[in-house]
């Protein structure tokens, strides 16, 4: 039995040593590989609160869900390795773990990262044996298996230990990977079976019984899948959700992507400077995006062609991003090594025509259908040939296991999708009218009354659809400016004519939306960061006015939410009448981020924000400026103290403006009142001051009363 363990780990470790890396590599290849040690970074997991809000992209759900934890703190970190570490509540390990998390953030590689540590003795030492089976290759099992068979054809250097093996179940881990790729439908409800280990099930009822427990209870289990993929919390004993990097691991990650130090810091201080990539690089797949967008950069390559200005203004947007990454993986690879470095931007984009035309076609058309998943027949109809497209764009995700060629096709991340479809309208949506015509369905629905463009005939979209074309809609926009920037050129059909007053028009548009309806929060965020990937100041100075209340109440929001607020309104020179962010989240440094913009708010709601001392600095600041036109400032449920606010008494000496201070449960004590009756004594506005909920003590009451 030990020769044949020590047989399946060398043959582990083949598979599992080599971290495959897209759209790298020289000459007729455009895949590399790196030793796992080389490139892998570990991730940062916790418990699983079950929220989820399956109508929500899901990158949003996951910066919502960050933004409540990181910020509070309040969470147990897990490394990958120690999933099946002892439960606190038992103090038993846990035999069966769910692993939820959005594509791209990493989860088949942490799992890769398992197998290779238990191959060579580093962790999982407790199991005789790990079989780690992908739900890909499980897809290819058409007839009626026994899980004695299915292990015995997947591992045939196994089969003859596999009886042994099973004597002791308990020494066993099963680790299944993507549940969210498995195409045959799982039966929770299902009665329960007497299931041995030479019973034949249809492979969804194995998978079935393995999970609940009916097959191999005994055994441990680790099952892989996106949050909107249904498997129940009763059959886990720890669920987890990965939330892919924390800051430091950033750092790690970049540093291990360039082999040269000093690209890899001017990289990482970018990316720590750039709020909207900052916040994308938490996952692990974006921040391989951006690292390989940044190539053109800062690996003096910008002394080369047209690329010699892109340094002096490297991505600012999500959608740039993107269009490096996209423009850096045609020029290097897309192109079967006919692309030289010298090679201008439009020939690059020129040369690559035809395929981003079809890829986008078939990213848009089966976006709309929320298709991600191809076949090769699929790729036909869009005139897209397998053998001729480099992973760049497409990958092969489904490996046949035995002799048949069953293939399946996937974008390498859905927002690569996302952006190959914007790309797609924004080469095609050309008049004013099938352009706004085109937001109003996305946005709102909207079925275009007469369409032009065949992009917006016959669709017929599913209203609770909207929130997951929100990052679609923004890179449309980030594309748009892009192809009026005559960024695309190469691309763009040279008889069509570029209308004029397309950003004015945009921008009449938005400030009829603002001004006019009614909308739920998600959508007007959303509208802002339209604004803010446009980055036209015609645009934005147009409807910014129209925004007199905004708000976002119980949204949770990260930096790049405050980052577009911060964008579009100060291109209003009114005040807001209200902007209420209460139980959002934003920390000090979504704060800061719309400092600029705070003395320009007549009734300012921060309730239960995570702010501490420094933000009620920064307040107090905004309170002592002679432009400061607050009314009502509400920072209920924000950890003050008394130090915060003094800050804030201070700032009320001489303050004319604020009539409402809501300050209950901040953290005030005693020594909190200690100036509050020399400052607000002299101050001539305030009407209404609460701070029910903290321990001011006696001589704080007595203060108060004095006051």
């Amino acid at each position: 039995l030990q020769a044949q363990i020590s047989m399946h780990k060398t043959t582990l470790l083949t598979r599992m040593e080599k971290l495959k890396c897209y759209s790298e590599g020289s000459g007729e290849t455009s895949n590399s590989t790196f030793h796992i040690e080389i490139r892998y970074t570990d991730l940062f997991v916790t418990e699983d609160n079950n929220f989820t809000d399956s109508s929500q992209h899901e990158y949003f759900d996951l910066a919502s869900r960050r933004a409540r934890i990181y910020v509070h703190q309040s969470c147990q970190r897990i490394r990958p390795s120690q999933l099946l570490s002892p439960q606190e509540t038992t103090g038993q390990p846990p035999k069966r773990v769910k692993v939820k998390g959005i594509a791209g953030i990493g989860k088949s590689v942490a799992v890769q990262r398992l197998v290779y540590e238990w191959a060579i003795g580093k962790s999982m030492c407790e199991f005789t044996c790990i079989f780690d089976l992908s739900f890909r290759e499980l897809n290819l099992i058409e007839v009626p298996i026994s899980l004695l068979e299915l292990l015995g054809e997947r591992f045939r250097h196994l089969k003859d230990a596999l009886p042994d093996l099973f004597a002791a179940p308990g020494s066993l881990l099963f680790i299944l990977d993507g549940l969210d790729e498995f195409r045959f439908s799982l039966d929770w409800k299902s009665r329960d079976k007497n299931i041995g280990l030479k019973s034949k099930l249809p492979v969804s009822e194995l998978i079935v019984a393995l999970i609940k427990g009916n097959l191999l209870p005994e055994a441990s289990i680790i099952l892989t899948t996106r949050p909107s993929t249904e498997a129940p919390k009763r059959f886990f004993q720890r669920c987890c959700v990965v939330l892919g990097f924390e800051e430091n691991q950033v750092k790690e990650y970049t540093t291990k992507f360039y082999k040269d130090r000093k690209v890899a810091e001017k990289v990482y201080d970018y990316i720590s400077n750039n709020d909207s990539i900052f916040v994308l690089s938490f996952i692990p797949l974006y921040c391989y995006i951006i690292c390989t967008a940044m190539l053109e950069f800062f690996l003096g390559s910008q002394d080369v062609g047209d690329f010699k200005s892109l340094e002096l203004s490297p991505p600012r947007t999500v959608s740039e991003v993107y269009f490096c990454y996209l423009l850096t993986t045609v020029k290097h690879h897309g192109l079967r090594a006919s692309g030289e470095r010298s090679t201008s931007r439009s020939e690059v984009l020129s040369q690559a025509k035809q395929q981003l035309t079809n890829l986008g076609k078939l990213a848009y058309e089966n976006l709309l259908q929320r298709k991600i998943m191809f076949s090769r027949k699929d790729l036909e109809n869009y005139s897209v040939t397998p053998a001729n497209i480099q992973s760049t764009f497409l990958c092969q995700i489904l490996h046949p296991v035995k002799e048949e060629a069953v293939e399946m096709f996937s974008f390498i991340h859905l927002t690569v999708q996302e952006h190959l479809a914007a790309l797609y309208c924004a080469l095609n949506l050309f008049s004013q009218e099938d352009i706004t015509q085109a937001l109003n369905l996305w946005c709102f629905g909207l079925q275009p009354p007469s369409a032009s463009s065949t992009l917006l005939k016959q669709i017929d979209l599913n209203m609770d659809m909207l929130d997951s074309l929100q990052m679609f809609t923004r890179f449309f926009m980030g594309l748009l400016r892009t192809r009026l920037e005559k960024q695309l050129d190469g691309l763009v059909d040279p008889s069509q004519q570029e209308e004029n007053g397309i950003p004015n028009g945009l921008g009449l548009w938005f400030q009829d939306q603002f001004k006019h309806r009614e909308m739920k929060n998600e959508t007007a965020l959303n509208l802002l960061h339209c604004l803010m990937e446009f980055h036209t100041n015609e645009t934005t100075t147009i409807a910014a006015p129209e925004i007199k209340k905004l708000n976002l109440f119980k949204m949770k929001l990260n930096i790049v939410d405050c980052a577009a607020m911060h964008y579009v309104l100060k291109f209003s020179p009114h005040t807001l009448q209200e902007l209420n962010l209460g139980y959002s989240n934003i920390g000090n440094r979504g704060l800061n981020r719309l400092r600029p913009i705070l003395h320009r708010c007549e009734s300012l709601y921060l309730r239960y924000n995570c702010l501490d001392w420094q933000a009620a600095i920064l307040e107090s600041a905004v309170l002592k400026s002679n432009e400061c036109q607050v009314r009502k400032l509400f920072m209920c449920g924000n950890n003050l103290g008394p130090e915060g606010v003094n800050e804030l008494w201070t700032a009320l000496e001489n303050n004319t403006t604020v009539e409402e201070l809501y300050l209950d449960i901040t953290g005030i004590t005693e020594k909190g009142t200690e100036n509050i009756v020399n400052c607000l004594s002299k101050n001539t506005s305030l009407k209404i001051l609460t701070i029910v909920g903290n321990d001011i003590g006696e001589v704080g009451r007595k203060r108060l009363r004095e006051l």
